[in-house]
């Protein structure tokens, strides 16, 4: 559907090469986590409604661990260069 490069483009998700729009492979990188992250969450509602059937709770609970992963990102984008 949408083309790759087959290299990264610097911090950008899409390039325009020859008058086509490319994706980079830093677009499916994000991809793959955010679909990771959306797939957490719902595996998560069955387990809240196990212990809740306040639809507001397994809502907020919900966002707030998707909101949490995506710091947690960022955290350890930050703190990479300190590990062995």
């Amino acid at each position: 559907m949408l083309p790759v490069t087959p290299d990264f483009r610097g911090q950008r998700f899409f390039v325009r090469e020859h008058g086509r729009l490319m994706a980079t492979p830093l677009f499916i990188t994000l991809l793959v986590v955010e679909s990771t992250e959306l797939l957490f969450a719902v595996d998560a509602i069955p387990a809240i409604f196990a212990m809740t059937l306040n639809p507001f709770i397994v809502y907020t609970s919900n966002v707030c661990a998707i909101l949490g992963l995506r710091s947690l990102y960022f955290l350890l984008a930050g703190v990479m260069d300190k590990f062995h």
